[in-house]
Order: structure tokens, then C-alpha cells, then sequence
């Protein structure tokens, strides 16, 4: 059994603040945000929002963001998740107890057994951290996002 490193909270003006001006290095600046106006504006609606939490380490530092939200239509019962961990702590071998911490006070706060996620294909330390996690590949799509095609691939896992 992991320990929780990490816990989820509800966001605060000053996260959202923090969370738009993260810039990521190499293949990842794909993930900055400061260069995506609807992640920004996402950010910006996301304070109140059910599913969408802050991710705190123990010493209550920021550390990152989450979103959960229904994947597909209301009928079915499929949650998914998005997850983004600070820049300064990329790369560090923290991924998987950050990971780990998310899914599982996901879990026990809204009670999924099957949750979904989409990573870009370039991304190889996400996917392996999601690989030792337990979550398979379901299938694929194409993105065009700012002018150029990406590969996504969508993982799942059951519990």
C-alpha cells in the first residue's frame, strides 16, 4: 500500500493565480499554460467548480491541479481526470505517489470504480506512470491544438 503524499483540496484564487503562469520545459512546454487561452479561462471559471481540486503536498505547498468530470453522456457512469503537477517538480520520480494520491482521494470523494484519461503519445513518463498505476490503453484520437496534429492516447482502469 502507497501513502497518500499528496491530498486534494478545493482551489483558491491565488492556485488558479499560480496555475496559469506554469511553463514546462522541452516537448512539454506543449503543456504551458500561460499560451492557452482556454486552459486560462478554464482556470480562471474552475474556483467553485465540483470535481476540481488543488493537489497539496505535506507540508500544504502547492503541488499541483486536478479535474474530474463525466466522460461521455449522462447515462453512462464514466469518470474521467485530468491531472497536472507543478513544473519545478517534473521529472523528479514523484510522478507515481502524485498520481497514486489523486486516483485514490478521487476515489474515496466521488466514489468511481472505472475512471478514463487521454495523454499526448510523446509523453512517455506520464504513460508509464500510468502503465504501473494499473491503466490500459482503451484507444486513440487525433488533436489539432495551436495549429498542429497530435496523437492523445485514452487510458482506463476499473477497481
Amino acid at each position: 500500500m502507497i501513502r497518500l503524499s499528496y491530498t486534494l483540496r478545493k482551489r483558491t484564487d491565488q492556485d488558479i493565480q499560480e496555475f496559469i503562469t506554469w511553463r514546462y520545459e522541452g516537448n512539454y512546454s506543449f503543456y504551458d499554460n500561460p499560451i492557452q487561452e482556454e486552459k486560462v479561462n478554464g482556470f480562471l471559471e474552475s474556483g467553485n467548480r465540483e470535481g476540481f481540486y488543488s493537489v497539496i503536498d505535506r507540508e500544504g505547498r502547492l503541488a499541483g491541479n486536478c479535474e474530474f468530470f463525466q466522460v461521455g453522456d449522462e447515462t453512462e457512469d464514466i469518470m474521467g481526470v485530468g491531472i497536472q503537477m507543478k513544473p519545478a517538480l517534473t521529472g523528479k520520480g514523484e510522478g507515481k505517489l502524485f498520481f497514486h494520491s489523486i486516483i485514490e482521494e478521487g476515489r474515496r470523494k466521488l466514489g468511481y470504480d472505472h475512471l478514463e484519461l487521454a495523454v499526448v503519445d510523446f509523453n512517455v513518463r506520464a504513460i508509464s506512470v500510468y502503465e504501473r498505476a494499473g491503466f490500459v490503453q482503451k484507444g486513440e484520437f487525433q488533436n489539432n491544438i495551436r495549429g498542429q496534429e497530435y496523437r492523445f492516447i485514452i487510458m482506463e482502469k476499473d477497481w
